[in-house]
C-alpha cells in the first residue's frame, strides 16, 4: 500500500463536503481520488436534487480507475500535478498525499477560475511556513479563506488506515472577474458607425495549417491545444457580446411585439458550463482521431474495434495529454495478442454460425467441467457465407459486406504473419465485380472465390490450408477442444482430429439417425443457435455421435495426456 495513501474516514469526508458555501455544484473535481472514500461523501449521496453533480476524478493508481467508473466517477487524468483543464469546474475537493499537500492545493488554485476549493492537508504544512509554497499557501488563506485544524481525524474507529497526524481542514474562494474576463474594456475610441459587414469582418483571415513538428501525437495535442484556447476565447467573446447587446435593450420588433426578447446568459456558471460543454466535445474528437489514426488500430477487425471503441467512451474522458496519449496506445499494444485471438474467434464464428455445412466435427479434448465435448473445424477445401445478395444495378457489394471481407483480410494475414495480403479480398470484389458476378472465379492471397448475387452466396476455396488450419487449432486451443499447446497426447486423438473431414458424412449420417426427424431439436440446427445451453447440448450429442463412428473405424477414443508429461502439464489439461 502507498504510504502516503489514508482514505478519508466518512466523518472527515462528509465534514470537508459541508465547507463549501455554494450548494450549486456545476462539476466538481477530486484530484487525489484513490478509491473514491472522499467523493462518496458527496450531497448527491443523500440529497435528491442534487444526484445530477458531475464528479471527475483524477488518480495515478490506475487498478483504481475501474471502481471509479463503477461508482459513475469519470476519470479524467492520472497525474494532477500534470492537469491543465480546470476552468470548468465550479468545486475541488481534495485530500491529497500529506507531504505534497501544498503543492497540490496551489495547482488547484492555479487552474480554476471562479470556483471554491477544500483541502485536507497537514496541519504542520498551514502552521510551519517554512518553504515558498508554504508561505503562497498561507498567504491565499489569509487572504481568500479559512483553515479549520482537526485532531485525531483519522484515529476514528472507520478510518482504514490509521495516522495520529492533525490536519487542517482548508477552504479557499477563487472569484472570477467578471469586469476584466468577460465584460473586458470595449467602450473606447468610438467613431461615428460607418462599418459594413465586410469591413466589420476585414481582420479576419483564413486559418492556415499549422506548422508543426512530425510526430503525429504531438501534433494532434498542440492542435487540440490551439482548439481548446480559440474556444474559450470564443465563449468569453459571446458573453461579452451578449453583454454589451443587453446596455442597448430590445430591437424595434421586439418592442413592437413582433418576436420574442433575447435574454442572454452572461454570468460565471453559464460560462463555465458552455466551456465544459464544448471542451467536453472537442475531446471526443481528439480522441477519437487517434483511436482511429493508428497501425494497431488500422489492424483490428470490426467486432474487434467496436470492443475497443466501447471501453473508448471512458477512454474519451481523460485528458488529452501526451502522456494520456501514450498510456492509451501502450495498453492497446500490450493487449494485442488478446485482441488477436479475440479476431480470430470472431471469424471463425462468422464461418460457422450460419451454414453448418462450413464446419467439420472432431472429438474433443476436456472442458473445464471436465466433460467431453465435440470440437469444431472449418472446412479447408470450401465455405459458403449466405446474406450478401445485391441487385442488378449494383456494382459492389454492400458495405456490411465489404466489412466482412476486410475482417477476412486482416485475420488471415495475420495468420500468415504479415500486416496485409498481397491481394485482398476486398481488392478482388471491388475490382473483378462484374466478373464475379457472372460466374468468374477469382484469386486473392488466401482464398478463390465464386459469387452468386441472386443466391447472395460468397463460395471460399483456400489456396493456402495451412492457414485455415492455424486459425482452427487457435481457435480450438483457446476452447479447450484440443488439448493445451505442448501437450503430449495419443496418436488416436490426433488421428480422429486429422481425419474429421473424411469422416464428416458417416458423422452426419449417425447425428441425423440419433436425433430421429425433429429439426427444432437436431443438434446440426442447434449447433448455430445464439441459446448456449442448446448449443451444449448439441455438442454433446455430437461428440456421441463420434464415439459411434471412431470406434467403427477402430480409432480409441480414451484421449489421455501422456503420463510423462510434466505434472502442471497435466493437471492444465
Amino acid at each position: 500500500m502507498d504510504a502516503q495513501f489514508y482514505p478519508t474516514p466518512p466523518d472527515l469526508a462528509a465534514r470537508a463536503w459541508g465547507k463549501f458555501k455554494n450548494r450549486e455544484f456545476t462539476r466538481v473535481l477530486e484530484p487525489s481520488a484513490g478509491d473514491g472514500a472522499l467523493a462518496d461523501a458527496n450531497p448527491r449521496e443523500r440529497d435528491y436534487y442534487r444526484r445530477n453533480i458531475p464528479i471527475d476524478c483524477c488518480e495515478l493508481d490506475i487498478s483504481k480507475h475501474p471502481m471509479l467508473r463503477a461508482k459513475d466517477y469519470d476519470v479524467v487524468g492520472v497525474d494532477f500535478m500534470q492537469f491543465s483543464s480546470g476552468s470548468i469546474y465550479s468545486h475541488v475537493i481534495l485530500n491529497p498525499p500529506f507531504a505534497n499537500g501544498a503543492a497540490h492545493v496551489l495547482k488547484a488554485w492555479d487552474l480554476v477560475w471562479d470556483a471554491e476549493i477544500v483541502a485536507i492537508i497537514n496541519a504542520e504544512t498551514v502552521r510551519n511556513r517554512c518553504s515558498k509554497e508554504r508561505q503562497m499557501l498561507g498567504n491565499l488563506i489569509d487572504q481568500f479563506g479559512e483553515v479549520e485544524f482537526i485532531a485525531d481525524a483519522f484515529m476514528v474507529p472507520d478510518a482504514e488506515r490509521k495516522t495520529a497526524v492533525e490536519v487542517a481542514l482548508v477552504y479557499l474562494r477563487k472569484e472570477a472577474n467578471v469586469a476584466v474576463d468577460i465584460v473586458g474594456d470595449l467602450l473606447s475610441d468610438l467613431n461615428d458607425d460607418a462599418e459594413t459587414g465586410a469591413g466589420l469582418a476585414g481582420g479576419y483571415e483564413e486559418v492556415h495549417a499549422l506548422a508543426l513538428p512530425n510526430s503525429f501525437v504531438e501534433n494532434t495535442v498542440r492542435a487540440f491545444k490551439a482548439a481548446v484556447r480559440t474556444m474559450r476565447e470564443a465563449v468569453f467573446g459571446e458573453a461579452r457580446a451578449h453583454y454589451y447587446a443587453t446596455l442597448l435593450g430590445d430591437t424595434m420588433a421586439v418592442r413592437n411585439g413582433d418576436g420574442g426578447a433575447s435574454k442572454p446568459d452572461t454570468s460565471v456558471k453559464w460560462v463555465q458550463g458552455e466551456i465544459a460543454k464544448r471542451y467536453s466535445l472537442l475531446k471526443d474528437r481528439a480522441w477519437a482521431g487517434i483511436l482511429r489514426s493508428t497501425n494497431v488500430t488500422s489492424r483490428l477487425s470490426s467486432s474487434a474495434q467496436q470492443r475497443v471503441e466501447k471501453e473508448f467512451a471512458d477512454i474519451k474522458k481523460l485528458e488529452f495529454t501526451v502522456p494520456n496519449i501514450y498510456g492509451f496506445l501502450c495498453g492497446l499494444v500490450e493487449n494485442r495478442a488478446a485482441m488477436q485471438l479475440e479476431m480470430a474467434c470472431d471469424v471463425f464464428d462468422l464461418i460457422t454460425r450460419y451454414h453448418s455445412d462450413n464446419t467439420v466435427f472432431y472429438k474433443g479434448w476436456k472442458s473445464n467441467d471436465r466433460h467431453r465435448t465435440a470440437g469444431m473445424k472449418i472446412k479447408t477445401t470450401r465455405f459458403v457465407l449466405p446474406g450478401h445478395g445485391t441487385h442488378s444495378y449494383q456494382h459492389g457489394l454492400n458495405y456490411e459486406s465489404t466489412r466482412l471481407l476486410a475482417d477476412f483480410d486482416k485475420v488471415f494475414a495475420m495468420l500468415d504473419g504479415k500486416i496485409e495480403p498481397e491481394v485482398s479480398l476486398v481488392q478482388t470484389f471491388s475490382a473483378h465485380f462484374a466478373d464475379l458476378k457472372h460466374g468468374a472465379r477469382v484469386s486473392s492471397s488466401y482464398f478463390d472465390v465464386r459469387y452468386y448475387p441472386g443466391a447472395g452466396t460468397i463460395h471460399f476455396f483456400s489456396t493456402n490450408r495451412k492457414l485455415v488450419d492455424r486459425l482452427n487449432r487457435l481457435v480450438g486451443r483457446h476452447r479447450q477442444w484440443l488439448p493445451p499447446e505442448g501437450a503430449k497426447v495419443s496418436d488416436a486423438f490426433w488421428l480422429s482430429f486429422d481425419s474429421a473431414e473424411k469422416l464428416d458424412k458417416e458423422l452426419r449420417t449417425e447425428i441425423n439417425n440419433a436425433a430421429g426427424r425433429s429439426y427444432w431439436d437436431h443438434p446440426l440446427h442447434n449447433i448455430c443457435s445464439g441459446d448456449e445451453d442448446r448449443k451444449a447440448r448439441a455438442m454433446e450429442a455430437i461428440d456421441d455421435a463420434a464415439t459411434v463412428v471412431l470406434e467403427r473405424h477402430g480409432i480409441n477414443v480414451d484421449f489421455q495426456i501422456d503420463a510423462q508429461q510434466p505434472e502442471q502439464l497435466r493437471l492444465a489439461a
